[in-house]
């Protein structure tokens, strides 16, 4: 899966892009949504190392 982040600087916005040959999905997130979304991805990747 490939992942790009970019910064719209004249929107104060971060746009996620997510592709692999079955999805394609772009989404738009405000400073703060986009830290919620990297703190709930770290607690996933971190719980998901102590299942191990």
């Amino acid at each position: 899966m490939k992942v790009n982040i970019r910064y719209i600087k004249d929107k104060d916005l971060f746009e996620l892009q997510f592709v692999e040959p079955h999805l394609r999905s772009h989404i738009l997130l405000n400073r703060q949504q986009l830290n919620q979304f990297r703190a709930s991805l770290e607690k996933a990747l971190i719980e998901s190392k102590k299942n191990r």
